[in-house]
């Protein structure tokens, strides 16, 4: 009956063990800047009550962290940059896409597929010489990148920084 009782009691130790550690694995692997995120998509949808979110990318701009939303509303792309610090909507703007555009997360998502695993660390979207492209930097391979694409997914600049 005493092998019995401890085997449970180990049993019981293991189990325990391995609820925290998985707890602690997961508070790792969970997104730290999410609350500061949700905090700038509530501070943006103020303004932008019909917008729908399609990517976010949090960067450093003259030593302030802030965010820009791409969104889209009415089938046209916008940008929003939210100050992290104040949650202070500091633009917004809202661009006529061509047709065949693709939104941030699927440009985003096409960068990935041609240069594999990378981190965007800045995104915008902008006219340029008559098009609208999305430009940023990004890095991978701890390596610093910087990316020009035109919204239909077409490269037209991809440097080592």
């Amino acid at each position: 009956m005493k092998n019995i009782v401890k085997k449970d009691w180990v049993m019981v130790v293991l189990v325990i063990l391995l609820v925290l550690i998985s707890c602690e694995v997961f508070a790792e692997s969970a997104d730290p800047y999410a609350a500061q995120r949700e905090a700038a998509i509530a501070a943006m949808k103020v303004s932008l009550p019909a917008a729908e979110v399609d990517y976010t990318v949090r960067e450093r701009d003259d030593g302030r962290y802030e965010w820009n939303i791409f969104y889209v509303q009415d089938g046209r792309f916008g940008v929003c940059k939210v100050l992290e610090a104040t949650n202070e909507v500091r633009r917004v703007e809202l661009f006529n896409p061509p047709a065949g555009a693709l939104k941030a997360s699927e440009a985003m998502a096409k960068l990935a597929q041609e240069k594999g695993a990378v981190e965007i660390t800045d995104l915008e979207l902008d006219w340029d010489d008559g098009y609208l492209r999305y430009e940023g930097e990004a890095v991978m391979n701890e390596r610093r990148y910087e990316f020009e694409m035109d919204v239909d997914g077409s490269f037209i600049e991809w440097e080592r920084d």
